[in-house]
């Protein structure tokens, strides 16, 4: 515990100063080959993401486990949006890219968690890189 002095004399106590580190629980991958099988939540998330000119073929939601001190993620991916995407870009191509795009997500995820931030994962994962190639 950190306390901290102002010059008034009052103090205050934090719980919780420095960073958790949590064990990496991994990611659980689920395949949507068609439509109707996708849960309503991520249905939304999808249409959030079609309103702004996006497609989103993967979607990745970590949370942390308070038993086991881990971070976990579940990446949700969308195969029935495929016929969506240039006919330049393959079957191959996507799949590379969201193996390696959506671990990206967790990790940043893992980080944001240890350190009890909240951030836009895009913006940072657009500074690393992503390996997009459309």
């Amino acid at each position: 515990m950190v306390v901290l002095a102002w010059r008034t004399g009052s103090t205050a106590k934090f719980e919780h100063p420095f960073p958790q580190l949590l064990q990496d629980g991994g990611i659980e991958w689920f395949f949507y080959f068609r439509k109707n099988d996708v849960p309503r939540y991520e249905l939304e998330t999808i249409a959030r993401a079609e309103h702004e000119k996006f497609l989103r073929l993967a979607v990745t939601f970590g949370s942390i486990d308070p038993k086991t001190s881990e971070y976990r993620s579940s990446t949700a991916v969308h195969l029935w949006q495929m016929n969506r995407l240039p006919p330049s870009v393959s079957w191959r191509k996507v799949l590379v890219h969201v193996f390696t795009h959506e671990p990206l997500h967790h990790a940043i995820g893992k980080c944001l968690a240890e350190t009890r931030e909240r951030g836009d994962q895009e913006w940072v994962i657009r500074r690393l890189g992503d390996g997009r190639w459309w």
